[in-house]
């Protein structure tokens, strides 16, 4: 009978399989955590991954941002960049007005680390090695400052080209036509659409800069542009910082 009663108290028991895996699975655990706390998290990438997961999923979250130092033993926190924010929300109102306008299908729009970008291509805004705002594209132009005159960022202007040379009295280089066109451009919105100089600012990068490559003919299309970004920049905000000092 006592022999009875002591197998049918081994038979209640756990495995002996499922103990060694408990205590393998208890050390891979140990093995992971150990592992990252001497390891050193790049802030700045995760901060770039959990971006472009809530701008795909979430929608207008921001960008998540990290306590200074997550070696130092603090916990992590996430909080949301409002600066990243209010560039999510430009960019979903150019959109809107974009659509409205009926220019979703000659302007391309992206969010950068430093704003919103629309790109023109140059067969819109000029013909082939000038930098005279052809007279349909200032119909164009003129919806494109009606978009940006409520807005109190500053402007930037790029012109880009691609790498075929140019060499005319008027244009030396490639340099120069990037240039007289950005300039060309802002002086439009400024001159003619009464937007106040100072927010605006002109640069070319000749064919330094390329999206694509230069060695088919749809490649350097898409380099010949020019690019009118929306900065993250709020000149009230600084106008209002001088003022106080």
């Amino acid at each position: 009978m006592p022999k009875k009663k002591r197998e049918r108290h081994q038979a209640t028991g756990a495995p002996e399989w499922m103990t060694i895996y408990g205590d393998m699975v208890t050390l891979l655990l140990a093995f992971f955590v150990l592992l990252y706390s001497f390891s050193v998290l790049d802030v700045q990438k995760f901060q770039q991954i959990m971006s472009s997961i809530q701008i795909s999923f979430l929608g207008e979250q921001g960008i998540m941002e990290l306590s200074p130092d997550p070696s130092s033993g603090e916990m992590i926190e996430l909080t949301v960049d409002h600066n990243f924010q209010d560039v999510l929300v430009t960019y979903q109102e150019v959109k809107e007005q974009l659509r409205q306008e009926g220019l979703e299908g000659m302007i391309k729009t992206r969010i950068e680390e430093r704003g919103v970008v629309l790109e023109i291509q140059d067969q819109i805004l000029f013909d082939s090695g000038r930098a005279e705002i052809r007279q349909e594209a200032q119909v164009l132009l003129q919806k494109v400052a009606r978009i940006i005159a409520e807005m109190p960022n500053q402007i930037i202007v790029e012109g880009h080209t691609d790498n075929v040379p140019i060499n005319t009295a008027q244009f030396p280089s490639n340099w120069e036509l990037s240039v007289t066109r950005a300039v060309r451009v802002v002086r439009f919105f400024s001159e003619e659409q009464k937007l106040p100089a100072r927010r605006f600012i002109a640069s070319g990068y000749g064919e330094y800069q390329p999206l694509a490559t230069n060695l088919t003919v749809a490649g350097r299309a898409q380099n010949r542009r020019v690019n009118i970004i929306i900065s993250d920049l709020n000149l009230l905000d600084g106008e209002a910082t001088q003022n106080e000092q």
